[in-house]
């Protein structure tokens, strides 16, 4: 009986991917409202959670959204290997420079983080970059480049400021990864998505389409990565630097952190 309600369940879900693939514009309007409602969600889970010790966000999303709202890691373009040729809706700046970005506002999960809890996280406050309306990785081909109030300039800065802070570019999206309303440059001690997943696997997290290679010839097993890597992808074992690509999440972190220029993103 339970195989059959979830063959059920994912014929239904194919079923809205199809819909969101043939009209785009449904999947922008839908994002764009969930993105009214986010920081109204995100503090009556926080509310709950604290009140019931539960886990709302979780059970949720396991139940009801099925991975629909979450976040995809994107890599900034300097950590991938100059000749790999990847496609814009795969790098942060290439989505953004198609998107239209209105401004640079607070992170509500750092907010909470220093109002409610010992202050252990000194990155910025204004890291979210926001959208005037919900956006379709399936339009980027096609959009030009529109942005509002933030300089281009702006936001390069801001994210490489984000990369040699070792946060991890995500855009958030909804009803599916392919649609999304806000980019967060996220840590793993505040981001609700980034910390909920590390803990319980969900909300979901979409891994980005890279992966970290290694020049084992330049690597000198010093470990420094293995701080960066949140995913747990990279270890020290018998004095010597192990990797798991089946954790690697290809955010790009731990490449401008190498001593020794030996970590490069390349395309799966």
């Amino acid at each position: 009986m339970s195989s059959l309600l979830e063959v059920k369940s994912d014929y239904f879900q194919s079923k809205i991917d199809r819909i969101l693939r043939r009209f785009p514009t449904l999947g922008r309007l839908l994002s764009s409202t969930f993105s009214l409602l986010e920081v109204a969600l995100l503090e009556l889970f926080r509310r709950l959670d604290k009140r019931f010790n539960t886990y709302t966000f979780g059970k949720l999303n396991r139940r009801v959204l099925k991975g629909r709202w979450g976040g995809k890691v994107i890599p900034l373009n300097k950590n991938i290997d100059a000749e790999t040729r990847f496609l814009p809706t795969q790098e942060i700046l290439e989505i953004l420079s198609r998107s239209n970005v209105v401004g640079i506002s607070w992170c509500y999960c750092r907010a909470v983080q220093r109002k409610y809890n010992e202050p252990n996280c000194d990155h910025p406050l204004y890291t979210c970059i926001h959208l005037s309306f919900g956006q379709s990785l399936y339009e980027i081909p096609n959009k030009s480049i529109n942005l509002k109030k933030v300089s281009k300039e702006k936001i390069v800065e801001l994210l490489e400021d984000s990369d040699k802070r070792g946060l991890v570019h995500q855009i958030i999206y909804f009803p599916s990864p392919q649609f999304y309303y806000v980019v967060c440059n996220c840590c793993p001690c505040c981001c609700v998505v980034m910390e909920k997943f590390l803990k319980h696997g969900s909300p979901q997290m979409v891994k980005s389409d890279f992966i970290a290679e290694t020049d084992e010839l330049k690597c000198i097993n010093c470990g420094k990565c293995i701080e960066w890597c949140y995913f747990g992808a990279r270890k020290i074992n018998e004095n010597k630097l192990e990797f798991d690509p089946m954790k690697c999440f290809g955010c790009g972190i731990c490449v401008p952190q190498c001593p020794n220029d030996s970590i490069i993103l390349k395309k799966k």
